[in-house]
């Protein structure tokens, strides 16, 4: 009968903290804070269907498991965790680079004589310096993504004049700014200026055509606006991803997809904007834990 190559997340946790003698959810919380900062190679979390863990969500689960604030249900969370299965050759290169001891039934021929010529330093996963803050920027760049995603929307519905589009001023580094700032990323960093130079064109173009209102509009005061910001879960589209995110909610809770990250896949073709399939995926998963944070 031929080994498995995976092994499941809960034995592996087990595993791990019973050869180290340190707590579970000690075990649980460190190796979450190194798959988060990227140090196991991609794909070594999986669903018992192949599909690839979102690592956040991931973080966040553990995050509840732990008795921590986390954006995520904690029956859901908790189910994850159960699902999980694990690269073990995706284990193997993690305790190869960082000096761990390989947990009970991930070791193989090669590995053992390895250990031979450098004897591993952990018996288990050790504390990851930058767990918490990979976290942060991973949750800063899905934040971001959201936002660039709506303010992509805007301008493109005020371009081609779609009925019901919004009527405010567009100020990307005013709403999502220090989002931007905390992902750390350069492109993204960059992205609000392009976008508000591309608005006042686009505005200016297009405010001829406005001078003569026929239909009664909101006002915004823009001084309150510019004092409180845009408030997390507000969108020219919340509608209708709200509307996508009780159907996500319902196939969930009846095990017709066994993650957010999955339920949101199902129904990018169905959400509203002009933004990628990637940033509409992460447009839901971030309503759908705003709406149901547990």
């Amino acid at each position: 009968m031929a080994v498995s190559k995976y092994i499941d997340f809960v034995d592996l946790v087990n595993g791990w903290s019973e050869q180290s003698g340190e707590l579970p959810l000690l075990t649980l919380r460190r190796i979450c804070d190194w798959a988060i900062s990227g140090d196991f190679p991609e794909g070594t979390f999986l669903l018992p269907n192949g599909e690839p863990i979102d690592l956040l969500e991931l973080y966040w689960a553990m995050k509840k498991e732990i008795g921590a604030h986390a954006p995520i249900d904690r029956d859901y969370g908790a189910k994850l965790l159960n699902r999980i299965i694990v690269s073990k050759s995706g284990i193997r290169k993690f305790c190869e680079h960082h000096q761990v001891e390989l947990p009970p039934g991930v070791g193989s021929l090669a590995s053992s004589l390895r250990r031979l010529v450098r004897k591993p330093r952990h018996l288990g996963p050790p504390d990851c310096p930058g767990g918490a803050a990979a976290a942060d920027r991973r949750e800063a760049i899905d934040w971001a993504m959201a936002g660039l995603d709506a303010s992509e929307y805007l301008i493109a519905a005020t371009q081609h004049s779609i009925p019901g589009a919004p009527e405010r001023k567009l100020d990307p580094w005013r709403d999502d700014g220090p989002k931007f700032e905390a992902s750390d990323e350069p492109d993204l960093r960059a992205k609000p200026d392009e976008l508000g130079s591309e608005w006042k064109s686009v505005d200016t173009a297009a405010r001829p055509s406005c001078e003569v209102i026929t239909e009664p509009v909101q006002v915004f005061d823009s001084q309150s606006r510019r004092s409180a910001g845009r408030p997390p879960g507000s969108g020219s589209y919340q509608a209708g991803d709200l509307e996508l995110v009780e159907e996500m909610r319902a196939d969930i809770l009846a095990g017709k997809h066994t993650s957010i990250a999955a339920a949101a896949r199902a129904r990018v073709s169905r959400a509203a904007g002009f933004g990628s399939y990637a940033s509409k995926e992460k447009r839901l998963t971030t309503r759908y834990s705003e709406r149901y944070p547990a």
